[in-house]
């Protein structure tokens, strides 16, 4: 992704609001000076501008990953490697620190839970191709991610982590998880103090309810089975899944 030059000519003028004929009663976002006809340049509209949100299409990127044979793949892109499917986006600070490779390794656990759901689960920081690559050659007992499944997206020019409004200001990418749905909708992003791990089961459980093709269910508790699609046949009733919670 390019980065766009600062947007300097379009600017805020209160004496003319906008170019609404009815100025006072117009709820425009628009730069006030900015014709509502306006057909953005290739340098303004750039995909840094994107910011993802619930509900909007995931913004598309391209860039080099490490796949869970080793191989790299220079021009891993989201929309190639999910077509028609749903996809979780794993943004994690950084490589070789102390957190990460458990909380990667944790989500590695389940890899089979998602692939039976047809979800893809993309891992993504903001360290280089070589680093991604040093570190899924160790083991897991030298603080490694060997066992890997899944791919290590490399955000070394950090557009990705800005287009999903992730990156800190540290100029790393957040403890930050968004979920996409099988037609490329934002339906679920959380954000994660660095000191908070983040739990496999719970995403599990938020892409079975997307998943749903019911409204028997107006809600999911905690107490949902994570396999509850695939392992259960016969539906959990209220009582099953608020049972463990007793024990709080």
């Amino acid at each position: 992704m390019k980065i766009a030059p600062a947007a300097t000519k379009y600017h805020y003028n209160y004496k003319n609001k906008c170019d609404c004929a009815d100025d006072d009663n117009c709820g425009c976002t628009y730069p006030n000076n900015m014709a509502h006809n306006f057909s953005p340049s290739d340098d303004f509209a750039t995909e840094t501008y994107i910011k993802a949100q619930i509900g909007t299409k995931a913004p598309n990127f391209t860039a080099p990953a490490i796949l869970a044979d080793n191989t790299l793949q220079e021009d891993f892109n989201l929309y190639n490697e999910t077509r028609e499917r749903a996809a979780v986006l794993f943004f994690y600070p950084e490589d070789f620190s102390f957190t990460c490779p458990s909380e990667l390794l944790m989500l590695n656990k389940e890899i089979n839970a998602f692939q039976r759901r047809e979800a893809i689960v993309i891992g993504i920081s903001t360290d280089s191709i070589g680093s991604h690559y040093t570190w899924k050659e160790l083991p897991p007992e030298k603080d490694g991610i060997s066992d890997l499944m899944f791919p290590l997206v490399s955000d070394l020019e950090k557009s990705i982590s800005q287009s999903y409004g992730v990156l800190n200001k540290k100029q790393t990418a957040m403890r930050a998880t968004v979920i996409i749905d099988k037609n490329r909708i934002i339906r679920h992003i959380s954000l994660n103090d660095n000191k908070i791990w983040r739990s496999p089961e719970e995403t599990l459980r938020i892409l079975d309810i997307i998943n749903a093709t019911t409204d028997s269910m107006t809600s999911c508790p905690l107490g949902w089975k994570q396999n509850f699609f695939f392992e259960r046949p016969e539906q959990e009733t209220l009582a099953e899944m608020f049972a463990h919670r007793s024990e709080c």
